[in-house]
């Protein structure tokens, strides 16, 4: 189910939903702001999605149930640049303990304010892109499931878009963004 889109033309853009008024998916989205960021050297393309945990109605699934930024060359229609999960507060809190401990079996990207992790309405996805790639580009943001998340994963390893290493890194982080209750 499909939360948000934007056209990217490359550069920081935000979208909120009142400029989206098609959108009828769940109380308390209220868009989306892309940006870049460089970490450890790397160029990421960071994409927030901007909740409103106050509204009367909220879903409050959105907080932790599995969701994707994904973005489409040619307006959409092209191959997918880059498809990732955003993370939530339980993750961070799991990857800021085992920073702290110095144990480093959590994969992702922990982001900190002032030494403090975002507050829990605060989810983030980190795209493996610059932002000047995304020119021409379309971003979704769309709700998913655990299933769907590890088909695709299987889906591209069989048309050899990924190896087996790349496919075991992307299960591994699917898992412990998701893990299976009682895991």
């Amino acid at each position: 189910m499909e939360l948000i889109s934007a056209d990217l033309a490359g550069g920081p853009t935000q979208v909120l939903t009142a400029e989206q008024p098609a959108i009828t998916g769940p109380h308390g989205v209220i868009g989306i702001d892309v940006a870049a960021r460089t970490i450890d050297g790397r160029h990421w393309t960071v994409v927030q999605l901007l909740l409103d945990d106050d509204h009367p109605l909220f879903d409050r699934t959105l907080l932790d149930q599995p969701v994707v930024a994904e973005v489409r060359g040619r307006h959409g229609e092209g191959a997918v640049l880059a498809l990732e999960p955003f993370d939530h507060d339980a993750f961070r809190q799991r990857l800021q303990a085992e920073r702290g401990t110095g144990e480093r079996t959590t994969r992702g990207v922990l982001v900190l304010t002032g030494g403090q992790l975002p507050p829990p309405y605060v989810r983030l996805a980190f795209l493996p892109i610059e932002l000047a790639e995304t020119a021409g580009a379309r971003l979704a943001v769309r709700r998913t499931t655990v299933a769907e998340l590890v088909a695709g994963v299987e889906r591209a390893h069989a048309a050899g878009e990924v190896d087996d290493d790349e496919r075991r890194a992307l299960l591994v982080g699917i898992e412990q963004r998701h893990p299976t209750p009682g895991a």
